[in-house]
């Protein structure tokens, strides 16, 4: 990967394996301004410099800046379970945390914003509360200047995060204020109970994945919200897993992160079509 000299630096200095960064990260207690620490750019990599126009290739990882964290310990930790992270440290300050996530190759920066966008909205739930997510990694060419942490969480067993956020189409939605049919009322219902409550570890993208779905079921007119509501609260407290010790958060913030999911499934109304 390219590597800059500082944030100053316009040209890459060197490449770098990734490898070679771990290790500096892990042994290298680096005691110098944070403008003067090399920096490294994890997403792409370029012919030049970091202008957009200049990158060769991307490297199929996510670089994930998360800042304002009231607790720090807590943020590493839960990046630490997720199966698409591929390594976590703590940032230059030793009070934000920095994540790497696993996605496919992309092939162009559009595609690469839009893995970034869903990644995104899906882990945004579950960690607001104590931490923001600074998207101006949201740029491929982004610098992520040398930090250190001994204890650098680096996952070998890696899983790809392949979901894509859907190209936006500027739409007006509309929340159908008429009641569903008792048949397809019943079915969502029905989808609901055997699929929610049976979501095991690790769950949670799976779990706001369902719920985004259910807002759509809301706005294409299939079931009322209350209705939807109370039964995706009662399949999240059925779930065995979301309240046991095995789970990646406590039922609170699976009720949070699914209500969220929910309302933003509105926008995305879904339509049955019948042949």
């Amino acid at each position: 990967m390219d590597q800059y000299l500082n944030i100053k630096s316009k040209e890459i200095f060197q490449q770098i394996s990734i490898e070679k960064v771990f290790q500096n990260i892990k042994n290298n207690n680096l005691n110098i301004p944070k403008n003067e620490r090399r920096g490294n750019v994890f997403s792409s990599t370029s012919n030049k410099g970091r202008k957009h126009e200049d990158i060769k290739e991307f490297t199929g990882l996510l670089f994930i800046d998360i800042d304002d964290c009231t607790d720090y310990v807590k943020v590493k930790e839960f990046f630490m379970i997720l199966e698409n992270c591929f390594a976590t440290w703590y940032s230059s300050s030793g009070k934000n945390v920095h994540a790497l996530i696993k996605i496919p190759i992309c092939k162009n920066k559009e595609e690469f914003k839009r893995r970034y966008k869903m990644f995104i909205e899906l882990v945004k739930p579950f960690i607001e509360d104590y931490a923001k997510i600074d998207t101006i990694t949201s740029n491929p060419t982004q610098l992520a200047f040398e930090s250190y942490d001994p204890n650098i969480f680096i996952n070998r067993d890696v899983i790809t995060f392949d979901r894509i956020k859907k190209v936006e189409v500027k739409r007006s939605v509309i929340v159908f204020d008429y009641d569903p049919t008792e048949k397809k009322e019943r079915w969502c219902i029905d989808w609901i109970e055997r699929t929610i409550p049976f979501i095991s570890n690790p769950g949670y993208t799976q779990l706001l994945c369902n719920a985004k779905t259910l807002g759509g079921y809301i706005s294409g007119g299939y079931i009322k919200k209350e209705i939807a509501l109370q039964c995706l609260e009662n399949a999240v407290n059925n779930n065995t897993y979301f309240n046991s010790s095995d789970s990646s958060g406590n039922i609170q913030t699976y009720h949070k992160g699914s209500k969220s999911a929910l309302e933003a499934g509105l926008s995305e109304p879904i339509e049955w079509k019948i042949n």
